[in-house]
C-alpha cells in the first residue's frame, strides 16, 4: 500500500505551527470589532435597556415572593406543614430530572455549524476551544438554579439566611449533575443512561406526591381545630406533640444551621473538583454531538423569535430522531384510516420516555390537591396534562403543515386530524382517570380531559404564523399582528373547557361545553395558508 493511501499526518513543517486557541479566539475578537458598524453608545443603550428591564422584573418578582414568604412563614395549618415537609422531596428530583433532560437535549456543549467546520476539524486543541462554552454552560446552570431555589424556598415561608444557603446547596448540586451531562455527551450509551436516570428522578417526585395527596382529611381537620382552640387559649403554638419543622437528626447531631453551612462548603469544593477535572476532558466530545446543540440553539431562536410554540417542539423532536439515525420497520394493519392509527400508535412507542413524562406530570394534580388548593386542582391538571399530550401529536404536525402529505394520503384535512388525534385522545383518557381521585368528580375529570386533548389539537393543527397586515409597534420594534395570537393558541380552548368548573356552573354545563368545543374543534376543517 502506497503512503499516499494511509491517514493523512499533520506536519507542521508543511503548514507552520499549530495556533492556539486563545490566539483563534483573539483573531476571531478583532475581526468582529474591524467589522463592527455599531458605535459604543448604541451598544450601551442596548445594554442599559436589558439592564433596566431585568432590575424592575427583579424588584417586582421580589416584592411578590417576599410578600408570599411573610405569609407563608405565619401560617400555623396543618396543610401548610405538610407543604412544607413534603415539597423538597418533590422539588429537588423536578429539578435534577430537569436540569438532565435539558442538558443532554442541548448538548450541553454545543457548537455552531461554522465552528464545527472550521474550528473543530483542524488539530486546534479541542478542548481549549470547547472550554469557554463549557464554563459559560455551567454558570448558566448555577445561576438559574440559585434563582429557582431561593424562589421555591422562600415560598415555603423559610428565613432569609435558609433560603440563601439551600439555593447555594442546590447551585452546586445542579452544576454537579450539569458535570455529569458533559460526561454524558461523550458517548450515546452515556446519555442513555443518564436519560433513564432522568425518568427515575422522575417516577421518584410521585411518590411524595402521592403521599401528600392521600393525607387523611380527618388528621387535617383535627389539626385546624386544635390551632384555632390554642388560639383562644392564648397559646403560641397548637397543642400536639412535636413539630413539623423539626426533626430527629437535627436535634441529636446539633444545629441544623450549622450541619447546613458544613455540607453547603463540601458540595462547593465538589462542584469546584468536578468542574475543573471534566473541562480537562472536553477533548473527548465528538464532534457531531457539539454540532447538533449548536442547530438545535439555532432552531430554538428561530421558533422563539416567531412565538410558536409548536415549533419548538418541533425542533427538539426532529433532533432527536436525526440523532437515532434509525428504528427497526413493521408491518402495519389495517387500511387507510385504521391503518394510520395504527401508524400513530407504533410511532409514540417508539420514543417511550415522552410516555414517562407524562405520566410522572400527575404529580402535578396530586401535589395541588395535597396541599388543600383544591380550587386550583383542575386547573393545574389541564395545563399538567396538556403539556403530556402535546408531545405526542407530532404526526397531526406534520400532516397539517404539509399540503404534499395530505395529498399523498389521499383523505381530507379535517378526517386526518380526526385519524391522527385518536391515540393521543385515549391517552387523554387515560391520563384524566389516572388524576381523577385528585379532580374530584366525574364531569371535572370530563372537562379537564376535554380541555387538553382540544388545545392540544388545536396547537398542533395551528396554521404557520402570518406576517402579513400592517406591523404594529412596540418597544421591541415592528411586530406582524399575527405573532401575538401564536402563544395563545390550544391554552384558549384549554380554558374555554375549564372555565365552568372554575366558575362552579352545574355538572350539566360542565359535560355540555367541553363537549361542544370537542364537536366545533373536529368538525372546522383547519386551515393550512
Amino acid at each position: 500500500m502506497s503512503s499516499a493511501e494511509g491517514p493523512v499526518v499533520f506536519d507542521p513543517n508543511d503548514f507552520g505551527a499549530i495556533p492556539t486557541s486563545r490566539a483563534l479566539r483573539q483573531w476571531m475578537r478583532t475581526t468582529r470589532r474591524r467589522h463592527a458598524d455599531r458605535s459604543f453608545w448604541q451598544v450601551f443603550e442596548d445594554a442599559y435597556l436589558v439592564i433596566f428591564t431585568l432590575a424592575m422584573l427583579g424588584a417586582t418578582g421580589g416584592n411578590v415572593v417576599h410578600h408570599l414568604n411573610s405569609n407563608a412563614a405565619s401560617c400555623r395549618s396543618f396543610t401548610c406543614g405538610e407543604l412544607s415537609h413534603w415539597t423538597p422531596w418533590i422539588v429537588v428530583p423536578l429539578l435534577l430530572a430537569t436540569t438532565l433532560r435539558v442538558l443532554l437535549s442541548v448538548g450541553p456543549v454545543s457548537a455552531s455549524q461554522a465552528t464545527g467546520f472550521w474550528l473543530l476539524a483542524t488539530p486546534v486543541n479541542r478542548a481549549s476551544l470547547l472550554r469557554p462554552t463549557y464554563r459559560l454552560v455551567m454558570g448558566v446552570v448555577a445561576v438559574v438554579g440559585f434563582v429557582a431555589s431561593a424562589i421555591i424556598w422562600a415560598l415555603l415561608g423559610s428565613r432569609f439566611a435558609d433560603v440563601t444557603e439551600v439555593s447555594a446547596l442546590m447551585a452546586a448540586l445542579l452544576v454537579c449533575i450539569g458535570t455529569v451531562t458533559v460526561w454524558a455527551q461523550q458517548t450515546a450509551q452515556r446519555s442513555r443512561w443518564a436519560l433513564r436516570i432522568a425518568d427515575l428522578l422522575l417516577i421518584a417526585a410521585v411518590v411524595p406526591a402521592v403521599a401528600l395527596a392521600l393525607q387523611p382529611r380527618s388528621q387535617q381537620d383535627t389539626f385546624e381545630n386544635l390551632v384555632v382552640v390554642s388560639s383562644f387559649t392564648g397559646s403560641s403554638s397548637p397543642p400536639i406533640s412535636g413539630d413539623w419543622t423539626s426533626s430527629g437528626p437535627a436535634l441529636l447531631l446539633g444545629s441544623p444551621q450549622t450541619w447546613l453551612l458544613v455540607i453547603c462548603a463540601v458540595a462547593l469544593v465538589l462542584c469546584v473538583a468536578l468542574v475543573v477535572v471534566t473541562s480537562q476532558t472536553l477533548d473527548k466530545l465528538s464532534r457531531t454531538s457539539v454540532i447538533a446543540g449548536g442547530e438545535l440553539l439555532a432552531g430554538l431562536a428561530g421558533a422563539a423569535s416567531s412565538l410558536d410554540i409548536s415549533m419548538l417542539a418541533d425542533v427538539v423532536s426532529g433532533r432527536h430522531w436525526r440523532l437515532k439515525g434509525r428504528v427497526h420497520s413493521r408491518r402495519g394493519r389495517g387500511s387507510r384510516g385504521s391503518a394510520l392509527i395504527h401508524r400513530e400508535f407504533l410511532r409514540i412507542l417508539r420514543w417511550p420516555r415522552r410516555l414517562v413524562i407524562g405520566f410522572a406530570l400527575l404529580v402535578v394534580p396530586y401535589a395541588v390537591s395535597g396541599a388543600g388548593f383544591d380550587v386550583l386542582v383542575p386547573v393545574a391538571a389541564g395545563f399538567a396534562g396538556f403539556v403530556a399530550v402535546r408531545p405526542l401529536m407530532d404526526g397531526l404536525r406534520s400532516v397539517c403543515r404539509s399540503t404534499g402529505l395530505v395529498r399523498a394520503l389521499g383523505m381530507d384535512l379535517r378526517d386526518l386530524r380526526v385519524i391522527m388525534a385518536v391515540v393521543p385522545a385515549g391517552f387523554a383518557a387515560l391520563w384524566s382517570l389516572l388524576a381523577s381521585p385528585a379532580i374530584g368528580n366525574g364531569p371535572a375529570t370530563f372537562a379537564v380531559a376535554a380541555g387538553m386533548l382540544a388545545g392540544a389539537v388545536r396547537q398542533a393543527s395551528a396554521r404557520p404564523p402570518s406576517y402579513s397586515g400592517p406591523l404594529v409597534a412596540s418597544p421591541m420594534g415592528a411586530i406582524p399582528p399575527g405573532l401575538f395570537s401564536q402563544p395563545m393558541r390550544g391554552f384558549d380552548l384549554l380554558l374555554v373547557c375549564l372555565a365552568p368548573v372554575l366558575l362552579g356552573i352545574s355538572s350539566t354545563w360542565v359535560l355540555i361545553i367541553p363537549s361542544i368545543v370537542l364537536m366545533i374543534m373536529f368538525a372546522v376543517r383547519p386551515k393550512t395558508e
